[in-house]
């Protein structure tokens, strides 16, 4: 893959012919107008491919996988213009693989809302090695607050995702509560019913794993949170499930407010199988802190989300 930056005069057209490339899917693969025009600066990908195949009447993906022994799966992710769908025409050119060695392999796991389009999740999904539909919350007698996700769940088996349960102190009245979390982190007959609610929604849906998010926590409430995780993590195991943590970004363990007093990344850390670090404000404490090799994690974040 390549990325090109157009300049003055350029057009799909010339583009394609530089790199020895079709313009009809450069156009598809990047979203820009059949007849080529763009825009100076626009960022087109250039995917070169080591093997194409022409649609013939009453194929299907199915049938095409098996004929070049790749996944249907593959076949969404070399064909962006597929969209996750299934629908094909004759004549149309599907890319069966690129050319050139991957770099690598990478887990990407997405959240989505049950109300999001239904194109964009059949776009995306075949791209995420997990979806997370956000967000089983926690009623006030603490039980386990529903979610109507069967639709996501239905995308993630249809494009081989593995769906992942999200666990948050989210309310009926759409926010984070403290008093909720506390009610469960303080409360251990609560906190047993609502793990074994999590247990039998997990099995019932066919979920890999658990990804429990509880924000805002004061900082009495640090050392039961840890607790809490590491108990889930222990019972949940034991069924052959995962238990991930999301976290608050941090620059320093006695960082202090609200978002971030209640998380202890060691006790966390140890605690659970994995955690994703929400560095949605990442430059600005990257900024803030005073400590290089913070200054230098950031850095490198920063040059691995970067396209160039």
């Amino acid at each position: 893959m390549i990325i090109h930056i157009a300049a003055a005069g350029e057009t799909v057209y010339s583009i394609a012919r530089r790199y020895g490339t079709d313009p009809a899917r450069l156009a598809e693969d990047n979203e820009v107008p059949a007849s080529g025009a763009l825009a100076v600066g626009q960022t087109l990908v250039i995917r070169l491919a080591q093997e194409v195949h022409a649609v013939a009447s009453g194929e299907t993906l199915t049938s095409i996988a098996a004929l070049y022994g790749v996944t249907v799966r593959q076949l969404w992710q070399n064909n962006w213009s597929l969209g996750g769908k299934s629908e094909l025409r004759a004549g149309q050119d599907l890319v069966i693989a690129d050319a050139g060695e991957k770099l690598g392999t990478a887990v990407a796991n997405g959240y989505a809302y049950p109300f999001i389009d239904r194109d964009l999740l059949l776009a995306q999904t075949p791209y995420l090695s997990c979806l997370t539909p956000f967000t089983y919350g926690i009623t006030a007698e603490g039980d386990l607050l529903a979610l109507e996700d069967d639709a996501l769940l239905a995308a993630a088996r249809t494009h081989g995702t593995k769906p992942v349960m999200h666990l948050s102190t989210y309310t009926e009245d759409d926010r984070f509560d403290s008093e909720r979390a506390r009610l469960v982190l303080t409360d251990y007959s609560v906190q047993d019913t609502l793990i074994e609610e999590i247990r039998l929604t997990l099995n019932r849906k066919g979920f890999a794993g658990l990804d429990v998010d509880f924000e805002y926590l004061p900082s009495e409430l640090a050392e039961p949170y840890a607790a809490f995780l590491g108990r889930c993590q222990r019972l949940l195991s034991a069924s052959g499930y995962f238990v991930w943590a999301a976290l608050a970004p941090k620059t320093s363990a006695d960082q202090p407010g609200l978002l971030y007093e209640g998380h202890d990344y060691a006790k966390i850390g140890a605690a659970v199988d994995a955690v994703l670090l929400m560095t949605y404000e990442w430059e600005r404490l990257a900024h803030r802190s005073e400590s290089p090799a913070i200054q230098r994690l950031f850095i490198f974040i920063q040059r691995c989300c970067s396209p160039f």
